[in-house]
């Protein structure tokens, strides 16, 4: 049977005249031509001439009842000779223009991924799936009907599944055959393929990062969505999509809820193994993914949108800001390019404009965590401690368990000087996620401003264990320890901090503190003449040496550290103390 009977009629016909034409027009031509130079010549022509038109004519009619008698009779298969400037009239999908199906293609890409893929065997599959449905269709002409079909065949008798994951198992066209569950994508690409394989006007639909199926022949026109199993959707179920909102001139303009070219179904796969290659950190293959998706499909705000976080990735922010900004004039309704923008431009310290995209997101999606949590970080960086704890607070509205937010909360909570509150943070922080080593050095600090010592150290060493070459949380120890008492443990993480960063001109002095404790003079003056050397206008460091200097009899050393300590620092409060110093330590320059 054939599955658009009325629909190829109308082709056939449409192109049977249109090649009879074509040699009518050829024959009359040259014919008329000859006529032309004959008539010069003799007169006899015109007999001839005007039995050739009648043969000519004859012969028309001949093939004309021939290739009707053909289509009629049942025949399945029909002549189709076109020339290039014909226009068929009809559905184009009669006429296969491209050099490979996209069940062909659709594989063909998932042989990149899965390289042992036998490409026929699942082209034999699909064939078969094709032939289940031509039974159960029978003669069935009706669009409504023929989707229904489909749906029965495609979800209740083969039991194929949607999947909400994002992975190329649930993408690859051959994985999806095999397994009988895939991701909208994925789905989609299967029910255009069986489409394809009967003959049907059917074709992919995009909206933000979501793609289904459309039957559309001109007069009836249904998309079906499936990942719900074919169900009937209006296009104002996309169009007004929490987040992913398409604007007016989006649509005006052909970006969104068109009809795809094949090229452009194409374009998906290739954006949706991008974003799969991307969360799996293959960073180079995912843009090479989105550039080709780009190449067939160039109107697609979520392409550029996401090669510019593969460019923020990489480190090249002007060139994320340059896709953020095609992505907003494609589709001034999508949210996230919004808030991805607004992280470059934090990056860039160009808050002003950082915290308007972020605003926009939320104006666009008001549920939009994420957009919150960064609003209330660029509050914070610009010293609005106020604003930041209100977002922050909003994005733990939206999501109770949303860690991180309790974490900054609890941060800007204690630069406002409100501890209880930020501990109150930390601890929930961490209550619903342990792992965050964040949380840990953070609460730590809190412990040891607060002067618990011993909880302050079971913190850091808990976010040690996870960071063990974080050099700034071996300083928080090592001065926990100094607070506590234990002075050769925090010698100990002194010694580690400055193996990690050796050129901290205040790790040097502070160690040269604790060695004098530890009754080590000769290696505290070591280490308070780095300090100075690295960082000569440390008033403290000449200050301290000099006191070690007079300790070990170094008198003339010392009185010139604490001139040069006046020097720099003559409204201290100890100045007159150590002006008599100084005077004492000329009237004795050897003791």
């Amino acid at each position: 049977m054939d599955l658009s009977i009325n629909m190829r009629i109308k082709s056939v016909v449409a192109a049977f005249i249109s090649f009879l034409t074509k040699i009518y027009d050829f024959l009359f031509a040259r014919y008329f031509y000859k006529s032309a130079i004959l008539y010069c010549k003799s007169e006899v022509f015109w007999p001839r001439f005007a039995c050739t038109m009648r043969k000519l004519m004859v012969l028309c009619v001949v093939c004309a009842i021939f290739s009707f008698q053909c289509f009629f009779m049942g025949t399945r298969y029909s002549l189709f000779i076109l020339f290039a400037d014909d226009s068929v009239p009809g559905p184009a999908w009669l006429i296969d223009t491209q050099p490979a199906s996209l069940a062909r293609t659709a594989l063909e890409i998932a042989q990149e991924s899965y390289p042992e893929i036998d490409i026929e065997m699942y082209l034999r599959k699909l064939a078969e799936i094709v032939e289940n449905v031509t039974i159960s269709l029978r003669d069935e002409t009706e669009p409504e009907q023929i989707i229904k079909t489909i749906n029965l065949v495609l979800f209740n008798e083969l039991q194929f599944t949607y999947v909400q994951t994002g992975d190329l198992d649930s993408l690859s066209l051959n994985k999806i055959l095999d397994s009988k569950t895939g991701n909208c994508v994925g789905l989609s690409i299967l029910y255009l393929c069986i489409a394809e394989g009967l003959h049907i006007p059917l074709c992919g639909v995009s909206v933000p990062e979501h793609i289904f199926v459309r039957y559309d022949d001109g007069d009836f026109r249904r998309n079906i969505e499936t990942g719900y199993e074919g169900m009937f959707t209006p296009d104002s179920y996309y169009i007004n999509m929490p987040g992913k909102r398409i604007s007016p001139g989006s649509i005006r303009n052909g970006y969104y809820l068109k009809n795809l070219s094949r090229n452009e179904v194409v374009a998906d796969i290739y954006l949706n193994r991008s974003i799969i290659q991307k969360e799996n950190g293959n960073i180079k293959a995912s843009l090479q993914d989105v550039n080709r998706a780009i190449e067939f499909h160039c109107n697609d705000a979520v392409a550029f949108c996401n090669r510019g976080v593969l460019y923020e990735k990489m480190h090249d922010p002007d060139r994320a800001l340059d896709d953020y900004n095609k992505a907003v004039a494609l589709n001034p309704d999508y949210a996230p390019v919004y808030y991805n923008r607004g992280s470059v431009y934090a990056s860039k310290e160009m808050f002003d404009k950082a915290i308007m995209d972020y605003s926009k997101a939320i104006a666009l999606y008001p549920n939009s965590i994420l957009s919150y949590y960064n609003r209330g970080m660029v509050f914070k960086m610009i010293g609005r401690g106020d604003l930041s704890i209100g977002d922050l607070t909003s994005a733990i509205s939206l999501d109770p368990k949303f860690a991180p937010a309790y974490a900054q909360r609890g941060l800007v909570y204690a630069e406002s000087g409100e501890p209880e509150k930020a501990l109150a943070d930390f601890n929930r922080g961490l209550e619903l996620d342990p792992t965050n080593t964040e949380i840990y050095m953070k609460r730590s600090i809190l412990y040891a401003d607060a002067q618990r010592f011993d909880e302050a150290i079971a913190d850091i060493t808990a976010f040690i264990q996870y960071a063990k070459d974080n050099a700034f949380a071996y300083y928080i120890r090592a001065k926990a320890y100094r607070g506590k008492g234990d002075i050769e443990k925090s010698l100990e993480d002194y010694n580690k901090m400055i193996e990690l960063s050796p050129r901290l001109a205040g790790v040097y002095y502070e160690r040269g503190q604790i060695k004098n404790l530890l009754k080590m003079p000769d290696e505290a003056l070591e280490d308070f003449t780095h300090s100075i050397e690295l960082f000569p206008y440390n008033s403290l460091a000449y200050l301290h040496r000099g006191n070690t200097f007079q300790k070990l009899g170094k008198n003339e050393k010392a009185r010139k550290d604490y001139e040069v300590y006046l020097k720099l620092n003559p409204d201290a409060s100890d100045s007159e103390e150590v002006k008599n110093t100084i005077e004492h330590l000329k009237d004795n320059p050897n003791h």
